[in-house]
């Protein structure tokens, strides 16, 4: 079976002496050049013969960058970008170019936790809509009830809910995080991806502990729309690629999933609208 990774970075050295990552620990593994010669062959090894990229900086120029990138790579089908939804003037010309397939503005880090809703946001999302560009969510639990507000007036919309919208890992105190799931899962258009969910909790953290969440996202959004991602390279913060393919295969298997072909593959060619190699 060929793999479709649908949540991965790539950045520069230049781009990071730039300062276009301030989000990134100045320490560990994550300040080093992640560029696409450098993945191929952690793809290989894991059977992942496609992949969407997604933007790391909150500028249009990182989004050129990588959908110039797309256009040299193989495996990269496509490419959630960035651009300012309440000045949405470069929609027209990012939409043009075949790999541009989203856009993910990076509502964790904004200081207004409202921000998707202003009403001059609402427009840019519509014309995401209008453009059949997707829009993906990097949110936590407090952004959703804004959220689904606005989502729900705009059922055209596909939407993507990066790394299960982050919650606590704590069932108890998930259950906001639960209730806005449910409801975001009603969208018939909504899309969740298992991503990222090591980087939240230590490192020693068992797999037991992330399956509750993983039969909860294939319960709520239904087998057909939960997508699989490695976010490489933050995830190495906890794992190497193949690692994380390993937990995924574990978790996946854990939580009941029958049919994994959708999962891995299928559903994410749905959701993007190409075709995995």
């Amino acid at each position: 079976m060929n793999r479709f990774d649908t949540h991965h970075h790539l950045w520069s050295r230049a781009g990071i002496e730039r300062g276009d990552y301030p989000w990134m620990p100045p320490d560990g593994p994550l300040p080093e050049e992640y560029l696409p010669d450098r993945l191929a062959p952690e793809l290989s090894a894991a059977g992942v013969t496609g992949t969407i990229v997604v933007q790391a900086a909150p500028s249009v120029a990182e989004t050129r960058w990588l959908l110039d990138l797309a256009a040299n790579t193989g495996f990269m089908l496509g490419v959630t970008g960035w651009l300012p939804l309440d000045r949405p003037d470069a929609l027209p010309e990012l939409a043009a170019d075949p790999y541009f397939l989203g856009v993910r503005p990076m509502l964790q880090d904004l200081p207004d936790d409202h921000w998707i809703g202003r009403p001059e946001v609402r427009d840019g999302l519509r014309a995401l809509a209008e453009a059949g560009v997707r829009f993906e969510a990097l949110t936590f639990t407090r952004h959703l009830p804004t959220l689904y507000a606005v989502l729900s007036e705009l059922p055209e919309l596909t939407v993507v809910l990066d790394h299960l919208s982050k919650p606590r890992y704590d069932w108890e105190a998930d259950a906001e995080w639960r209730t806005w799931l449910r409801r975001l899962a009603e969208l018939p258009n909504t899309w969740c991806k298992l991503s990222g969910l090591r980087t939240e909790v230590a490192a020693d953290t068992p797999v037991e502990r992330f399956v509750p969440y993983a039969a909860f996202a294939f319960e709520t959004f239904g087998e057909d729309r939960v997508l699989f991602g490695s976010d490489w390279p933050v995830c190495r913060l906890r794992g190497e690629y193949g690692e994380i393919v390993r937990f995924t295969e574990q978790l996946v298997a854990a939580a009941g999933l029958g049919d994994t072909n959708g999962f891995w593959r299928a559903n994410g060619e749905r959701c993007y609208g190409v075709r995995v190699p």
